[in-house]
Order: C-alpha cells, then structure tokens, then sequence
C-alpha cells in the first residue's frame, strides 16, 4: 500500500450531539434513518417553539467544521465541557486549527462561533441531556471495541469493517483519519475529507459492531438479493471494481437508478465504495466476505433460534 495513514478512535457525548442537531435539521435526510417514524416531531415538543422555528432553516451547516473542531478540542468528555472550550476560543485560534484543513474560511468566524454555541447549548439542554446514558454507552463500547481491532487489521480494513463497505485509499497526502461511532444518523456514514485529514461518523445500532444482530444483517442481505438488477451489479463487481458509469453500461439502467440500487447494496453491506481524498465515490467493488458468510447466517437463523428483533 502507500504511505499508511494514522488512524484514531474516539468517542465523546460532543459528536452525538452534533450528529443528532443534523438528524434533526435535515428532515428530508430524517426519514432514511433508522430513527422511529415519529421522532422529529415527538422531539419537536422538547423544544421552546421559537427554538424549534429557528430550526427550520436549514441553511446553517452545523456537522463539517464543528466536527473538525470537535476532533481537535482537549476538553469533550462532557457536552458542557466541549461548548465551554468552544465558547472560549478566540475568532484568531479558530482561524489558525481550520486552517491546516480547509481551504475556505469564512471571515464572521466570531459570529459563526456564538451562532453555533447557542444553537449546540440550546440543543444539548432541551434534547441531547435527556437522551438515555444506554445509547452513549453503546457507542463508547464500540469504538472500544474497535481500539482492540484496530491492534491486529490495517486501517483501511479496520474502516470497512465499522462502515460496513466504506473503503478510504491511502494517498500521498492522506495523513490521518479520525473514526466515530454515532447512531443518530444509521445506517448513513458521514464522511468528510480536509486537506490530509478525514473524519468518519461510522452508524451504530444498539452496539452492532460489537454484538450484530442476526436477523437485521440477514434481511438486509437478502432484500438486496431480491432484485435481478442488484444480481447483474454484484456480478460485474464480482469481475472487476467498477466506476458507476461503467455499472450503467453494464446494467442499461439511468445513472440515477443505478446509483439507488448502489446506495442499498453499499448499506446492506454487500459491496464497498472507494474513496480517495474526496466524498466523490471512486468505484465499487464486491465485499466477498458477506457472501461467504451467508450460508453460516442461514444456519444461525434456521436452526439456532436467531433474535426476532
């Protein structure tokens, strides 16, 4: 491989807060996550009605540079502690920790800083510090659980795994990749790249990573064979990592319907994305592994008496 990056777990209580603040603002996103039907409106009650209409605007982007900060503050081990931190920072030293990473910066970084710690500090207040302590627990065994992992498999290897087919090339200028588990926005990944860095938001579902729920993984798997376009992808992957031009060509579909049966089968776990220094997807290759497991997943449900979860 070239140049390896770095690769760093962590968990803190600061990344599901901004990842649940994004679940909520993005109610065209909400409904593909694995969130109850009626979440955004039973949390919508939480809130004081004035904060709840200044959250229909969902112009502000809360997740890419608050996460980048997130990732760089020496004090998140509560929410309070974090916004504490963020509140004490001057507009200067915000300029000089993004710097390194973005290419453009906004100059109101003073307002942007206020703006952002009274929306996150409202946030935490009426919804996040509410939440049940089972939910953070769940994802603070996981990223333990990948700290052990990450002992004995290379980073790349160690990403796919925790994605479920996300695969991030190294490259020359790919220097670290910071990894955290979140479960506001599952089964979505959220993945950004900065200049030599990136950050990945990996789903986590009642601990999924560390305990994987049988009957979830097999439905999903099998709801994706069930589709003869899906079969003649996984075949063509099966040869060759394809672009999804090349995919179109091969299937005779639109772009666009071939980019949803790509969405499923990627978040089914069945085929990997390749991504080098940008959110664009590079190509797509088949994840043989799920295939030779799933004759093991049929007898595990079969004949072991699997969850009915």
């Amino acid at each position: 491989m070239k140049n390896m990056y770095s690769i760093d777990i962590e968990f803190s209580p600061v990344y599901e807060c901004i990842t649940s603040f994004y679940a909520y603002t993005h109610q065209k996103e909400v409904k593909s996550y694995f969130l109850e039907p009626a979440w955004r409106e039973k949390t919508k009650q939480l809130l004081p009605a004035s904060f709840a209409a200044e959250l229909e605007d969902e112009r502000w982007e809360v997740l890419h540079r608050i996460v980048l900060l997130a990732a760089q503050s020496p004090r998140k081990e509560t929410v309070g502690e974090f916004l504490d931190w963020l509140g004490s920072l001057p507009a200067g030293e915000m300029y000089e920790r993004m710097a390194p990473w973005v290419d453009s910066i906004p100059l109101n970084l003073g307002e942007i800083r206020d703006r952002s710690l009274r929306l996150l500090s409202s946030w935490n207040e009426h919804y996040f510090s509410r939440q049940e302590q089972a939910v953070l627990a769940s994802l603070k065994e996981s990223a333990g659980y990948l700290r052990e992992r990450a002992k004995s498999i290379e980073a790349p290897f160690l990403i796919d795994e925790a994605t479920n087919g996300i695969w991030i090339e190294p490259t020359e200028s790919l220097k670290r990749v910071v990894l955290v588990p979140q479960a506001h926005c599952t089964p979505t990944t959220i993945l950004d790249f900065y200049r030599g860095m990136a950050t990945v938001l990996y789903p986590v579902i009642d601990g999924e990573i560390v305990k994987q729920n049988p009957v979830r993984q097999l439905l999903a798997t099998t709801q994706c064979l069930a589709d003869e376009k899906r079969l003649l992808i996984l075949r063509t992957l099966a040869q060759k990592t394809c672009t999804l031009s090349e995919l179109q060509a091969a299937v005779g579909l639109a772009k666009s319907t071939v980019h949803h049966h790509v969405t499923a089968l990627r978040r089914a776990g069945l085929i990997r994305a390749h991504y080098a220094d940008s959110t664009t997807v590079q190509g797509y290759s088949i994840r043989d592994a799920v295939f030779a497991k799933l004759p093991d997943m049929l007898s595990q449900y079969f004949y072991d008496g699997g969850s009915e979860r």
